[in-house]
């Protein structure tokens, strides 16, 4: 299921969804929080980030089905490096997601008492704000680490 699709691997389809919508979402999800006008669409950063979350499983799933088919046996295996941190992204997705919907859930009474519950709008920052930084810093590390993978060495041989 996550091997390929038409003869492409998977992987490289669904990185590209994860690079756009897992920081997209971060500062989505800030941003709603922060806007009183905005927070209402709240429930729409829930879903954007189940997507992302959702999207970053599938290409940690493909990545390893790609670096079975690329490694050869009794070698190191293919963007080893990268595979390494690569594992842990979907902890930041899921953080993500987790604080999206707990924060929805503290605020979507707020709009009826805007006055009331100040501490929560400050700890919904302070979490969206967190987790955002850190998913943005780790999908960052995890996509420069494959793209290095992937085409270091085909950059450095047209450079000579």
């Amino acid at each position: 299921m996550f091997d390929l699709i038409n003869g492409l691997p998977v992987h490289a389809l669904v990185v590209h969804a994860v690079v756009v919508l897992l920081p997209l979402m971060s500062v989505v999800t800030v941003a709603f929080v922060i806007r009183p006008r905005w927070r209402r669409e709240l429930p729409w950063a829930v879903l954007g980030n189940l997507l992302a979350a959702a999207a970053t499983y599938a290409a940690l799933e493909s990545g390893e089905k790609l670096q079975a088919r690329l490694s050869n046996p009794g070698f190191e295996p293919v963007a080893k490096d990268h595979g390494d941190i690569a594992q842990y992204l979907i902890y930041f997705a899921i953080a993500q997601f987790v604080v999206s919907l707990v924060v929805w859930l503290l605020l979507r009474t707020r709009d009826e008492a805007p006055r009331t519950s100040t501490p929560k709008l400050a700890t919904s920052i302070v979490l969206t704000l967190a987790v955002g930084v850190a998913a943005i810093a780790w999908t960052y590390r995890v996509g420069d680490s494959g793209a290095k993978a992937v085409w270091k060495d085909s950059i450095a041989s047209t450079n000579q």
